[in-house]
């Protein structure tokens, strides 16, 4: 049995209170902390005769020698500050994705964690997946040749009223901290994180980016990116492109093309995956496990058995150079002109849609290219750059 606290009881965080509920053979959660006190969470917690405190550190002091982990899920902007002061009070942290906004916090984690003797795993949950371990198993051991290219499609819609959730949705800084909200580095960061997965052919490693070019763009009223085109070359010259929008009109099943030397891999929604081989013969494989509860089995199993997480920081950290790489490319984002842009009104909620970009996501994902090279009339073009000996963001102007 490991015992678990949590920093969040509302969002994601209540999501994951209720799957730490249902594994209560391998998981007691003791303690919840969160300044939204009266939460959904916050108020179960209480009837289960679970302590809910106000702040982290009251909950980190009545703690000691009662709790093994901490999970966090705060946001964005918080990871790097609570994380480590659960680090300072002698717990190792499960630490929702993403892991930090800027890959200079990610490196002063890493090394505080280091010399505190302690590990923080980070809830990429898909890297955990059976399909996913499957799959990099065999792309490892050379099974489909070497890899070439990784491209990803995803379109995830959400109304306006995502964007009023909290005082950091659709932010680039929040409280005098950076988010860098949006595609890349929230709703469909897994996607990303996936593809640096399964462009590395070394085992339990994320391909190491060398350049990021990335066109940022918002269709809603905010002020980071809801629309994204990315291409990432990496140290073995494998070319990843990431094409996804928030404003889609439909839903897009997020999906992975992993082109090999032999073989085709086409993994969609994180479940299911195609093996088409260049003689023609055709594999697939499913996985349709509950990958958040699939994750803290595996987290757990890992924890009692002393072994190095699946998805640490220093694995990730390609994942944030190129998130932080993406808006350096760029200086920032580009508002794309309302004559492009439609709303639509039903039930009180309101739907952002850029003009044809679900047609636009398609048709980049099967060509491999970003969206200013599809002829999209509201594309703006943007030069690479280069990520060699990257340390510290930003190194220019965002806006």
């Amino acid at each position: 049995m490991i015992r678990i606290a949590t920093v969040g009881t509302s969002g994601y965080a209540y999501s994951h209170i209720e799957r730490l509920w249902s594994l209560e053979k391998i998981y007691e959660l003791v303690a919840v902390s969160d300044s939204v006190s009266k939460s959904t969470g916050a108020d179960e917690c209480r009837e289960r005769g679970i302590p809910v405190y106000d702040s982290v550190d009251d909950m980190l002091v009545n703690i000691q020698g009662k709790c093994d982990v901490v999970l966090v899920a705060t946001p964005i902007h918080t990871h790097f500050e609570i994380a480590k002061k659960c680090i300072e009070a002698g717990f190792d942290v499960f630490l929702e994705k993403p892991p930090v906004a800027t890959i200079q916090d990610l490196d002063n984690l890493a090394l505080f964690a280091k010399s505190k003797g302690k590990n923080i795993a980070v809830a990429f949950q898909y890297l955990y997946s059976s399909i996913v371990k499957q799959l990099k198993a065999r792309i490892v051991a050379g099974e489909f040749g070497t890899v070439k290219r990784v491209k990803g499609m995803a379109g995830s819609p959400r109304f306006d009223s995502y964007y009023n959730r909290n005082n950091w949705a659709g932010k680039i800084r929040a409280d005098n901290e950076w988010v860098l909200d949006g595609t890349i580095n929230n709703p469909l960061a897994h996607m990303l994180a996936n593809e640096l997965y399964f462009a590395s052919m070394e085992a339990g490693k994320m391909a190491e980016p060398v350049t990021v070019q990335a066109e940022l763009y918002h269709g809603h009223n905010i002020e980071s990116e809801d629309t994204s085109s990315l291409r990432i070359i990496t140290t073995d010259d494998v070319e990843v492109i990431f094409n996804a929008s928030l404003c889609s009109d439909m839903k897009i099943d997020t999906t992975i093309t992993i082109e090999c030397e032999n073989a085709t891999i086409e993994y969609v929604s994180f479940g299911r995956a195609t093996i088409t081989r260049d003689d023609g013969s055709v594999e697939q494989l499913n996985d349709s496990s509950h990958k958040g509860i699939n994750m803290l089995e595996k987290l757990a199993d890992t924890f009692e058995a002393k072994k190095p997480y699946a998805a640490t920081l220093e694995i990730c950290r390609p994942f944030t150079l190129c998130v932080n790489g993406a808006f350096e490319s760029c200086g920032g984002t580009y508002g794309i002109d309302k004559k492009y842009v439609k709303t639509f009104e039903s039930d009180d909620l309101v739907k952002t849609v850029i003009e044809d970009i679900d047609s636009v996501l398609q048709t980049a994902h099967l060509k491999g290219k970003l969206f200013s090279e599809i002829d999209v009339s509201w594309a703006q073009k943007s030069k690479p750059f280069d990520l060699s000996d990257y340390k510290q963001f930003p190194t220019g102007i965002i806006s």
